[in-house]
């Protein structure tokens, strides 16, 4: 299966239900959506304190003109 790469717009909650963190950010060598998501989650539970739950808003597969257009703002100003 060949590995992709995925962008992911997400919440960090804490204990007391306050966001802590809420970035997009670049998940790289995946089988799919879901191992994109459990990659992140293990990797947020290491790096930030107090992590509780991760919220995913968004995830999608990331290419090239994807990229070249999320610097602008909108990752595709053609909406298709």
């Amino acid at each position: 299966m060949k590995q992709e790469n995925y962008i992911i717009k997400y919440e960090v909650i804490d204990n007391n239900g306050n966001t802590l963190k809420f970035d997009p950010m670049k998940v790289k060598n995946c089988l799919d959506s879901i191992h994109a998501q459990v990659k992140l989650e293990n990797y947020l539970k290491k790096k930030v304190i107090n992590f509780n739950k991760l919220v995913v808003h968004t995830c999608t597969k990331s290419n090239s003109f994807n990229d070249i257009f999320s610097k602008f703002g909108n990752s595709n100003p053609f909406n298709f």
